[in-house]
């Protein structure tokens, strides 16, 4: 019993023990299914910005003539 109990365990070891074999593997890309959407919303965060400054521009215009 125990000698299949110390076989079993050092079996189990063996398998989960790492070899090092995959750190020289290069990092494959995971498959985002959001990437689209998330580079869309950084643009439209990007452009929310511009019209930010766009708006601010045009009040100290304003403001400059008397309006």
């Amino acid at each position: 019993m125990k000698l299949l109990f110390l076989a079993t365990t050092l079996m189990l070891l063996a398998a989960c023990s790492d070899d090092g074999s995959q750190s020289n593997k290069p990092k494959q890309k995971v498959a985002n299914p959001w990437e689209t959407q998330m580079k869309t919303l950084d643009q439209a965060k990007g452009l929310e910005q511009q019209m930010k400054k766009d708006a601010k521009e045009q009040d100290r215009k304003l403001r400059e003539m008397g309006g």
